[in-house]
């Protein structure tokens, strides 16, 4: 594919649209039947502000779509598969948090590049060089 491939470049666009942490949470709120924004302030404890400008940026990458109802805006997920993608980030993130963990138990810790090593006595070349 060239560097300027129009779907490399719109799937990193939908990357960074999801990658805010307030973002995921927003796209996790609207399973099911989508939220009202008063919702979404509520749960997630932010101004109404902040949750319009993160909303703004989901809608502009075609993730979710408004819907007005009167004074209300209501927003769903504009496509099922958005939610694919957050879970399968979740289910990551869950898998990695998990590796830690046993790696902490093991006396282990994660070095640049995702290397594993050892804390303590271990004698291998990458540890000695510490």
């Amino acid at each position: 594919m060239p560097a300027n491939d129009p779907l490399i470049s719109d799937a990193a666009r939908i990357a960074r649209a999801i990658s805010h942490p307030v973002r995921l949470q927003i796209l996790n709120e609207l399973r099911g039947d989508g939220a009202y924004v008063m919702h979404l302030t509520s749960v997630l404890g932010r101004p109404q502000a902040n949750i319009s400008q993160h909303l703004m940026v989901l809608r502009e990458a075609g993730l979710v779509r408004a819907i007005r109802e009167g004074m209300t805006v209501f927003y769903v997920v504009s496509d099922p598969d958005v939610l694919t993608v957050v879970d399968a980030l979740l289910a990551l993130a869950k898998k990695r948090a998990a590796q830690r963990e046993l790696m902490a138990e093991a006396g282990m810790e994660e070095g640049r590049g995702g290397r594993r090593r050892h804390r303590g006595k271990c004698r291998c070349p990458r540890c000695r060089q510490q």
